[in-house]
């Protein structure tokens, strides 16, 4: 009899554990049908035409048009829409669709550097929704879940899962703006510049970039978006910050990785404000410097034309200086990276620098 007690116990247990199990799935699961249905009145549909002249040889003189599809979200009332700047800069016609019907659309303004436009509305939809970008939320754990909204193919919206996957500065040899959020949501098929929230249905980025070789994506973190919206909105275009400087990564004795000033164009802000080649760069505003790839992370966020905070160490001092951040030249690389390199341990002066020129 304790044998079959014990036999029936145990019987009892696994059952409650399927049990929960199957409470918790069933939670989940209702959880992604509420995200959906409280976000998909606020995603659109992009198409955008390019025209290309043919080739001389056609005797009609005919033009060809080139049609790109993705997709897109409203952010605010008024009719602001972010879509992907691959979709829509440099178009002859930009329209959105909206539950089947289109709507013709403005050009607010577009930064090809993240991927990012703004477009407005002109006659807005009786009943759509918006997705707010709130910079509080903070940065999502890895392996964490992800739900994309987006208009893949011609279908209507549609949700996705998928995770959290990595926060990355740079990808082989390019340096990212700043940092970038790594899914494991593929964006192919119109997906592109779909919003993704977290489980608690908060905005958590913008796709502006798929992964092709791991059938996943990159996402706009909500402080980059903000910072690129809030720049087209106010001026119709960004002015990416500039402080005239160069670094490079050194590996210490104590296989700390340490970021140097290794050089300071004449004239330019950094050299104004006093900083000199051979500094140890901490902190650029309020963000720590660790790696050289933290540095165009950094550049990011500051505004031209205003004051920001330096924190080199000089020798055994720790010194602050206020450098003004100017626009960045149009004969500067994109990405502000003159040189990626693996930085090998190995004596400090005899290695391979990391540089990034910003």
């Amino acid at each position: 009899m304790p044998r079959i007690a014990c036999f029936l116990l145990i019987a009892w247990a696994s059952t409650l554990s399927a049990l929960a199990s199957s409470s918790d799935a069933l939670a989940l699961q209702q959880r992604l049908v509420t995200i959906f249905e409280q976000n998909k009145n606020a995603i659109v549909r992009v198409k955008a035409a390019y025209r290309q002249e043919e080739a001389p040889t056609r005797p009609d003189d005919s033009l060809n048009v080139t049609l790109r599809v993705g997709t897109g979200f409203f952010i605010s009332k008024e009719g602001h829409v972010l879509v992907s700047a691959s979709r829509a800069a440099g178009a002859d016609r930009v329209w959105v669709e909206y539950k089947g019907k289109p709507y013709a659309t403005e050009a607010v303004g577009h930064d090809r550097l993240t991927n990012i436009s703004v477009l407005r509305v002109l006659e807005l939809p009786e009943d759509f929704s918006i997705i707010p970008i709130d910079t509080s939320v903070p940065q999502p754990d890895l392996g964490s879940l992800v739900v994309a909204i987006a208009c893949p193919l011609d279908f209507e919206p549609s949700p996705s899962m998928g995770i959290v996957t990595g926060f990355d500065k740079k990808l082989g040899p390019r340096v990212f703006p700043t940092t970038y959020t790594r899914t494991s949501i593929p964006v192919d098929g119109g997906q592109g510049g779909c919003p993704m929230l977290d489980i608690n249905g908060r905005f958590i980025g913008m796709s502006v970039a798929a992964i092709t070789e791991l059938n996943g994506s990159y996402a706009l973190p909500p402080d980059a978006v903000a910072r690129i919206r809030d720049d087209l909105l106010f001026s119709g275009r960004i002015i990416h910050g500039w402080m005239g400087l160069e670094v490079k990564a050194k590996i210490d004795n104590l296989d700390e990785n340490k970021v140097y000033l290794s050089r300071l164009v004449d004239e330019a802000p950094a050299a104004e404000a006093g900083l000199a080649v051979g500094d140890q760069l901490l902190a650029i505003g309020d963000r720590e410097i660790a790696d050289v790839s933290d540095v165009p992370s950094a550049i990011f966020f500051t505004r031209a034309n205003q004051f920001t905070p330096v924190k080199v160490a000089r020798g055994d001092e720790v010194l602050e200086f206020s450098v003004k951040t100017l626009p960045r030249p149009e004969k500067n690389p994109l990405s502000g990276v003159t040189e990626v390199t693996q930085v090998e341990k190995a004596d400090a002066a005899a290695a391979e620098p990391e540089t990034a020129e910003q």
